[in-house]
């Protein structure tokens, strides 16, 4: 995905300008369109320098500048103390070049603006929202709120897999010792011999051979292999075929419509909690969808709300999404309190996301350990193989 300036009229004339994130120009030029946008310049916003800051330091920078802020502390104050505390140097010169910006006459918003690289394309939304309404403390601390539980949920997902991933990678150089160094021995008795070695002990030497002789390339082939595929995902069509491809799957399908949806109504309820637009969190909450496919169909969201319908009707009338998504969004819209309600679906489905992927989790721990298990006998019954062999030799 990378950014794109836009300027486009809508219906009346109004010129809009911003910032979107789209897989092109031409995908630029279509969510505007689809926004009943009609494109004037789309141009691709190039970074001079790639600027790579742990998301900790950002969780903390927003903590802070709303306490600060909340304390009562001016803008430019506040930034200038951030600023002298930070430990980490880039993030240090990004936070001076904010307060620059602020002393130079601009709000915030514009000033993070600069920074989309750094802080994402919501916290300049969000900030905007905060700053329109004279709430921009409480809006930084529920944005903080919002990346911290963002973060908390990505690293629940990756611990989850920690542990399968080490024992398969312990077993991996099991055998691989077994290969190279173990299963040679038992076969050079055989050919000092000049005896035939048995077909299972031959098949494990040639595997060892090859790896020893010709291992080094393994690492080359996964390299090549994932550049390959970065580059060839970068294509739109070929990212959309895959996205159809793991959404045919059902187990697949969930992860990734649960994944989604936790991302899609946690954007959305953040973002109407602080007071931004419907339409305008809803486009911000679409971009920020991943599957392609997925993102089709939560398009047509922002029409039928423009038509005057309501955003549960047409998920209830949509298989592909729960029941649950619209039955909750019709309670919340009859309450008047479509925010909360979006983000009580996201901790939903967070919460059903990490059940499933516990006990997939859970499955794979005893299937990891029977596969290598299989492969480590099979190992060890050519060496036994070997071993018995010896007896029918004629000296």
């Amino acid at each position: 995905m990378s950014y794109f300036q836009y300027q486009a009229r809508d219906a009346s004339g109004e010129v809009h300008k911003g910032v979107m994130e789209a897989l092109s120009e031409l995908d630029a030029v279509r969510k505007l369109k689809s926004g009943r946008l009609y494109p004037i310049r789309v141009k691709a916003v190039k970074s001079r320098k790639s600027r790579s800051v742990p998301e900790e330091h950002i969780i903390r920078f927003f903590f802070d500048l709303s306490d600060l802020l909340l304390a009562g502390l001016p803008l430019d104050r506040a930034l200038s103390l951030i600023s002298s505390n930070q430990t980490h140097k880039g993030f240090q010169r990004i936070v001076k070049g904010l307060l620059e910006s602020v002393q130079g006459g601009s709000d915030l918003s514009g000033a993070l603006g600069q920074y989309r690289d750094v802080f994402g394309v919501l916290a300049d939304h969000m900030v905007r929202a905060g700053e329109a309404s004279a709430t921009l403390g409480p809006i930084l601390k529920r944005l903080a709120q919002y990346m911290e539980q963002r973060r908390t949920f990505r690293q629940a997902l990756i611990s989850s897999m920690i542990y399968p991933i080490i024992l398969l990678g312990t077993s991996m150089v099991s055998m691989v010792i077994l290969l190279v160094y173990v299963i040679p021995k038992f076969a050079q008795i055989f050919h000092d011999l000049n005896q035939k070695v048995p077909f299972i002990t031959e098949v494990m030497l040639q595997i060892g051979t090859w790896l020893k002789d010709y291992g080094w390339t393994v690492p080359l082939l996964f390299g090549a292999f994932f550049f390959g595929a970065r580059f060839l995902l970068r294509k739109p069509e070929v990212r959309r075929s895959l996205d159809r491809l793991l959404y045919a799957f059902p187990l697949s399908r969930y992860i990734i419509l649960h994944s989604e949806l936790t991302r899609f109504c946690r954007t959305l309820g953040t973002m109407l909690e602080a007071g931004v637009p419907l339409l305008r969190a809803l486009s911000l909450g679409q971009e920020l969808i991943i599957n392609v496919v997925l993102r089709e169909r939560i398009a047509p969201v922002h029409q039928e709300i423009k038509a005057g319908r309501s955003m549960s009707n047409y998920f209830r009338n949509h298989e592909t999404f729960p029941s649950r998504l619209g039955t909750m969004l019709r309670i919340a819209e009859e309450q008047g309190n479509l925010g909360a309600g979006l983000l009580a679906l996201s901790e939903y489905f967070e919460k059903e996301l990490q059940r499933t992927l516990q006990r997939i989790m859970t499955l794979m721990e005893p299937v990891v350990i029977m596969c290598t298990g299989a492969i480590i006998a099979l190992m060890v019954m050519s060496m036994f193989t070997a071993i018995f062999g010896i007896n029918d030799i004629k000296f």
